[in-house]
């Protein structure tokens, strides 16, 4: 008879525990981060730009087993730095602004942490605007970027996460989009724009959750 209970007990458990592990289902998400891009192979532009951020913002929606797709907008920012091109002085600042498109996979390692993977594709155009820029130079360019992320639930439409990347932009920095012949004191000619990035974001639902809170 003990047995018999006990055999029914943990019947009545499994489905329990099932439930508790059900992994959630992606939904229709909105994301936002806050990047801080770091140049890669370019020591003239960091010499020269001191970054004040870049800030992402993206619509995307689930199609298949984890896969999704989605479009969003990117702006950079950079304030020139006065002596980063001593005894020229380059007073001013630069920013990108990038729209795209974006394939992404996504999975779930637990009830309530996720990682993604993505790759964005887009056009950007970098707008310089300085002491010795001809006008408001303009740079646009053919943009591809790849991503990692690892997200945390707060709630079950809201989770915070951690993302590192990296991008590129098909266009360089020359002497010439800063209105000069060379760079002083330097036999750089230039180099495209690589950039490493680390960031912090959000990720948020538009559907009704299983408590009935949006």
């Amino acid at each position: 008879m003990k047995f018999q209970l006990a055999i029914g007990a943990l019947a009545m458990l499994v489905p329990m525990v099932g439930q508790a592990q059900k992994v959630p289902e992606f939904k229709p998400t909105a994301q936002g981060f806050l990047f801080l891009p770091m140049a890669l192979g370019n020591p003239i532009f960091d010499n020269l730009t001191d970054a004040l951020g870049q800030v992402d913002g993206v619509f995307q929606l689930p199609v298949y087993k984890g896969l999704g797709i989605g479009v969003g907008v990117n702006a950079t920012w950079y304030e020139l730095n006065d002596n980063g091109l001593s005894p020229e002085l380059t007073e001013g600042d630069v920013n990108r602004l990038l729209f795209y498109g974006k394939l992404t996979w996504a999975h779930y390692t637990g009830s309530r942490t996720f990682i993604e993977l993505n790759a964005k594709l887009g056009q950007s155009t970098w707008n310089w605007n300085c002491r010795t820029c001809s006008g408001n130079a303009k740079q646009p360019g053919f943009h591809w970027g790849v991503n990692a992320a690892y997200f945390v639930h707060a709630s079950d439409n809201l989770a915070f996460g951690l993302s590192l990347g990296y991008q590129q932009d098909a266009t360089s920095f020359s002497p010439e989009v800063i209105g000069l012949e060379r760079f002083p004191g330097r036999t750089d000619t230039g180099a495209p724009y690589r950039f490493l990035t680390v960031g912090l974001g959000f990720s948020t639902s538009f559907q009704k959750a299983d408590d009935g809170i949006w």
